[in-house]
């Protein structure tokens, strides 16, 4: 027979026993669903993480494609729009004094042309047709001759580089419109009547020399108007030098100066 004081002990026991295991259900029940809010808190978190890094990359990706066509705009068409008002300016001044230049009016217009032509090819998202086709000496030797025509008494374009040479896409491209914007600089500002460009290649240097007899910038001159200006053309020429981690050197001489566009084909990939 069970002692009646055991009996009562075993049925405290019991009741302890329900006790702390509802107390645990309880709290294993409120862990659980605490677990459930902070997994979807957590979970809600990181969706808007997500958006908030899609909408971060859609941004960078957005005004990457701005600059590039404020580049692309700058270096193309407004190049040339600015040769054509140089054109335009001294057929002017040569009105004044009663001659007409036949030339010259064709040469404003070929300008002109030239400029809706690659508003175009910015609209439709191409990159430079002649040069990808032709290659960068062909792009080079092009743009220089129709920025000079009519411009300057003489122009005289050398080549050394190896026929077989490979240079990419991406550093072409930059290469050729730093080339661009160093001419067009050049007959805007420096007035030289004679220009001389000779293209090497030597231990891994791609090497573009531009020898003028214009006003002439030595490297500390072109290092302060590029520290102290706030130019698109400098602006453009300092960022497309980064990306092919190029650089310029400019010397001047007594009778002419001297530009030198380097970058190192092994080091800009």
């Amino acid at each position: 027979m069970v002692d009646p004081k055991e009996l009562a002990i075993l049925i405290l026991l019991g009741m302890f026993f329900v006790l702390i295991m509802s107390i645990g259900i309880i709290m294993l029940v409120r862990k659980n669903r605490k677990i459930q809010y902070l997994g979807a808190k957590l979970l809600e978190e990181e969706l808007a993480n997500k958006e908030i890094e899609k909408l971060g990359v859609a941004i960078s990706t957005q005004e990457t494609e701005r600059s590039k066509i404020a580049h692309q705009l700058h270096d193309d068409v407004g190049a040339l729009l600015s040769l054509a008002q140089k054109s335009l300016s001294n057929l002017e001044d040569e009105a004044v004094s009663g001659k007409i230049d036949i030339s010259s009016i064709s040469l404003s217009k070929e300008y002109v042309s030239q400029s809706i032509e690659h508003l175009r090819q910015i609209t439709k998202g191409l990159i430079p047709h002649y040069l990808l086709k032709f290659g960068l000496v062909k792009a080079l030797e092009r743009m220089a001759k129709q920025k000079t025509d009519s411009l300057i008494d003489s122009f005289k374009f050398d080549i050394n580089i190896p026929d077989d040479l490979v240079i990419s896409n991406l550093i072409m491209t930059h290469y050729f419109y730093i080339a661009s914007e160093l001419i067009t600089n050049l007959l805007k500002h420096s007035y030289p009547s004679s220009i001389e460009m000779i293209l090497t290649f030597d231990a891994g240097d791609l090497k573009l020399k531009i020898k003028h007899n214009g006003i002439a910038l030595t490297q500390r001159d072109f290092q302060l108007l590029s520290s102290d200006s706030d130019s698109l053309g400098l602006e453009n020429i300092r960022y497309r030098l980064n990306v092919i981690k190029g650089e310029l050197v400019l010397k001047r001489n007594k009778t002419y100066g001297t530009i030198e566009l380097i970058t190192n084909l092994d080091k800009s990939i």
